[in-house]
């Protein structure tokens, strides 16, 4: 019994128990300790490992455009194996790195918007690292049977760097033939418009930056405040270009070109990006900071408007006033052609980012005094000379291909363009200057997408002469004239601008003097093709059996002396008329006028 006693208040008895479940306890914490100072451990040396791969990124995206002192040498690695052996690492914790091209694109899933490529990629811009550790455990060695465990981060940075720039539509000079863009404008506005050029000087003498530009037009029509992508993408008119431009308040003196256009009815729609584009996504990140920095001529805005809307256009000015001596009268028709697709006035854009300008098209009939032609002979009048003169323009490229962002310096090269694709290059058949003497049909002269063929060119009547005999007096001989020229061989396949360059004056591309050595090909007594018209033939054939010899003699005279005369008496009243226009239009021939506005550097961002 008292055993059986003794085994129900043992049993009954609790006492003691809380010594057991603190001891199980303890067992489980002390476990649970072991396990979080490892995973701690872990934690905190996985989050060092990233930090370190950022900075090897940045690093090597800081230098990713430096020039190696060998072909073998990357400066990108040997940046970021400084940076990681700085951080307590070895060089061999460096396993990965990569170069490419990082686009942001929010369309498209972050993991997919970085672009395997090579160092060599004129659009290169991030640089991708993977690090590699180990980590030592502490407790959870005893079971897991290694005292370390490998750790892995990758990084990946990309950098930013933009230039604005502009090519060609630079108006250079008013001096001369204000009309031509009046004619611009009227054609524009579908009505008859007749400004002075002073009314364009003030447009002239106005820089307004892109930002405040972006935002008075953004204001025009009604886009939310600051949302510049959308105002750089959205179809406008004319009327809120020029209304933009007044609503700037920085237009001084006469305002009468923009209220002229204010108050035209006809809708004359364009792009925003065909006067401001952007070249990718990536320049949204600093969008704002870029424009602010970009300042443009508001009549050169203008003018690069006028020529959107007036592409494929018919423009005729009769009776063009340019004061030269001995051009009598100079009629214009202008085809101003298509811009190539996507490519606007000005450029904001990385490496690799191309501009075009516009092709245009002149006829030009030009009426010169009879007197540069005396002395064909004797008993020989020149009674009227006439020059039907088509000019082609090609369009001009230039491709940023280098930006330093590591100038300082005013000396320093900053940005480098390609200037030497087509059609700066001869030998492909595509010119930068076309000059025909002679008639080609209208359909052909105004489809500006295909090129002027010599052979459709057929001979145009230049010259009337009056030959004088003793007893009679021919008045209607007529002579027909037909010659051909062309030039485009690029003397500048890059150009460079320094720091100090920035935002200055234009650079042209292209040869000096093309335009006058142009003529004299076009004029060389080898080159014409000197014809008598049909119906002076006739007439000459009804008096060849009176007077065939004295008639010959003369015919025969001149057809031998005009063409070294020619040379003479046309190189230089053409060579004014094609100068004085082209300056007023902003067109250099076998010249494309290439500005750097402005350059935003050294954005850099982990983006992955």
């Amino acid at each position: 019994m008292r055993i059986k006693r003794f085994l129900q208040n043992y049993n009954a008895d609790d006492s003691g128990a809380v010594v057991i479940i603190v001891a199980l306890f303890l067992t489980v914490a002390v476990g649970f300790m072991a396990v979080g100072i490892d995973l701690g451990s872990l934690y905190f040396r996985q989050k060092a490992l990233q930090t370190q791969a950022d900075m090897a990124a940045v690093s090597a995206v800081l230098t990713l455009y430096n020039e190696g002192e060998s072909e073998e040498y990357e400066a990108p690695r040997d940046a970021a194996t400084k940076t990681v052996m700085g951080n307590a690492l070895s060089a061999s914790a460096l396993t990965e790195l990569g170069y490419g091209r990082y686009d942001y694109d929010s369309s498209v899933f972050s993991e997919d918007r970085f672009t395997v490529g090579s160092l060599a990629d004129i659009d290169v811009n991030a640089a991708k690292v993977q690090l590699s550790a180990s980590a030592p455990l502490f407790f959870a060695k005893s079971f897991l049977n290694t005292d370390s465990t490998a750790l892995s981060a990758s990084a990946t940075a990309a950098r930013f760097d933009f230039a604005s720039f502009s090519l060609g539509s630079r108006l250079l000079s008013l001096d001369t033939g204000e009309s031509v863009l009046d004619g611009l404008l009227g054609e524009a506005l579908g009505t008859s418009i007749d400004l002075d050029v002073l009314d364009y000087n003030a447009l002239l003498a106005t820089q307004i930056d892109l930002l405040t530009f972006s935002d008075a037009l953004g204001n025009r029509i009604g886009a939310t405040v600051g949302d510049y992508e959308s105002i750089l993408t959205s179809d406008i008119d004319l009327l809120d270009v020029a209304g933009a431009l007044l609503d700037t308040g920085l237009v001084s003196g006469s305002a009468d070109v923009l209220t002229t256009i204010l108050n035209g009815t006809v809708s004359t729609g364009l792009n925003t990006s065909d006067l401001i584009e952007i070249d990718d996504d990536n320049v949204s990140l600093q969008l704002e900071d870029i424009l602010g920095g970009v300042s443009v001529n508001a009549l050169d805005l203008l003018k690069a408007s006028l020529d959107v809307v007036n592409a494929n256009r018919i423009i005729e000015i009769d009776s063009l006033s340019l004061n030269l001596s001995n051009v009598l009268r100079t009629d214009l028709k202008l085809v101003v052609g298509e811009r190539e697709a996507h490519s606007g006035w000005i450029k904001i854009g990385a490496r690799g980012a191309t501009l075009h300008t516009a092709q245009m098209r002149l006829k030009l009939e030009l009426d010169l005094s009879p007197s540069l032609l005396s002395g064909l002979g004797t008993g020989v009048s020149v009674l009227s000379l006439r020059v039907p003169l088509y000019v082609e323009i090609a369009s001009a490229t230039a491709t940023l291909t280098h930006l330093n962002c590591g100038a300082g310096d005013p000396d320093d090269t900053i940005a480098t363009f390609d200037t030497g694709f087509d059609p700066f290059n001869g030998v492909t058949g595509t010119h930068l200057v076309e000059l025909f003497i002679g008639e080609f049909d209208a359909p052909t002269f105004e489809d500006t997408t295909t090129p002027l063929d010599q052979d459709d060119l057929e001979p145009a009547d230049f010259l009337d002469v009056s030959l004088s005999l003793v007893l009679i007096d021919i008045d209607l001989f007529t002579l027909q004239l037909k010659s051909y020229a062309a030039a485009g061989v690029s003397q500048l396949p890059t150009i460079e601008f320094l720091v100090s360059e920035i935002g200055g004056a234009a650079k042209t591309i292209g040869s000096g003097d093309i335009l006058n050595s142009t003529l004299n090909s076009l004029l060389d007594p080898d080159v014409l093709e000197i014809n008598i018209s049909n119906s002076s033939q006739s007439l000459l054939s009804g008096l060849l059996s009176f007077l065939l010899a004295p008639v010959v003699a003369l015919v025969d005279g001149v057809l031998d002396v005009l063409p070294s005369k020619l040379l003479g008496a046309l190189l230089t009243p053409l060579d004014a008329v094609l100068d004085g226009l082209f300056n007023t239009l902003g067109i250099g021939v076998g010249q494309g006028d290439l500005t750097l506005d402005d350059v935003s550097c050294g954005k850099v961002l982990l983006v992955q």
